[in-house]
């Protein structure tokens, strides 16, 4: 049993200018909670070192920690994920652009039932500012994609501002060794396992000095595999929806079977729907539901079996919505 502590988790690289009152602000944030900062770096020339031997108010719950892994931010948040000790594990920037007042709510959502909890500022109450408004397009995208088509519990889905179970992140392999990525990686394999993903609202503020290490052409192949993966088993249902009514509504005779197929397209649709709330995602064996709604039209099935679609759409539902795993 983990003490009950929040660990966070704060790579590093080059942070000389800031690290300094990122940690003051990190200190005050949690004073009166138990708690552990642990600054990840690389090697020993970091300017991010020095910085924290210079202030004179160090508080004694920050710790150093080397990356001996290999050199590269997601080693480095892997580095974290080892040393931390609490039962809550929190990665933040050190560039300033995450509040963190909002992390004691963070893991409060993780104590309360959560795997991963992300700060959103793209849910009500959270906010961005400045940016490449390229990153921030594609970030807001990616991010309402994800929610409204996969179902995941975040509209920031690529922010590394998170709180994670330390439990989860003890049976969980993490795959991502070159980018950010690792944060989009480890809430999709939650959402896939049926493990609880959340938010609450943060906001975020551009760095005012050193230099951003984020490499977005050369690390986004990595966000869309991950994409991909949350996205492959919903779009499949999806699109053999669209499939089935496409080649109902080509083959039927008259109006009156037209509006039968887009009414059992929009049936399909619901009931997808229906499924992807019930376990907060949609799987494979959820192909059968358009299946079961759309494919009697094709094969001019009587009104009949139309009508007998809703039992083994309806049973399959029931057979395969989950409980909730701890």
């Amino acid at each position: 049993m983990r003490p009950r502590l929040i660990s966070v988790v704060l790579p590093v690289y080059n942070e000389g200018e800031n690290i300094a009152e990122c940690l003051r602000r990190l200190d005050r944030a949690l004073k009166g909670v138990e708690h552990e900062i642990l600054v990840c770096y690389d090697f020993d020339e970091d300017t991010t070192l020095p910085a924290i031997r210079a202030m004179g108010d160090l508080s004694p719950t920050v710790k150093l920690t080397r990356n001996t892994i290999g050199r590269g931010a997601p080693n480095a948040i892997r580095t974290g994920f080892r040393a931390a000790t609490g039962d809550v594990v929190v990665t933040t920037m050190a560039d300033l652009s995450d509040p963190p007042e909002v992390i004691p709510q963070m893991a409060a959502a993780i104590r309360a039932g959560n795997a991963v909890v992300s700060g959103s500022r793209y849910m009500p109450g959270g906010s961005q500012t400045g940016g490449p408004l390229i990153k921030r397009t594609m970030s807001r995208v990616a991010g309402r994609l994800l929610h409204d088509l996969a179902g995941l519990g975040t509209r920031d889905a690529t922010t590394n501002f998170r709180a994670y179970a330390a439990e989860y992140l003890a049976r969980t392999e993490i795959e991502s060794k070159r980018g950010f990525e690792i944060a989009l990686e480890l809430t999709v394999k939650a959402q896939q396992m049926g493990l609880g993903v959340s938010e609450v609202p943060s906001s975020w503020t551009d760095r005012s000095a050193g230099q951003s290490n984020f490499k977005l052409w050369k690390w986004l192949p990595n966000y869309l595999h991950w994409f991909w993966v949350a996205m492959r088993q919903p779009l499949a249902c999806t699109g053999l929806a669209l499939l089935l009514a496409t080649a109902g509504l080509v083959q039927a005779p008259d109006s009156g079977q037209r509006s039968l197929i887009a009414l059992l397209f929009l049936v399909t649709l619901s009931v997808l729907l229906l499924a992807r709330r019930l376990r907060n995602r949609n799987t494979w064996i959820d192909l059968f539901h358009p299946v079961c709604w759309l494919a009697p039209v094709l094969v001019s099935a009587p009104s009949l079996l139309l009508l007998l679609a809703a039992v083994p759409s309806g049973a399959l539902l029931l057979a395969t919505r989950p409980r909730r795993q701890s």
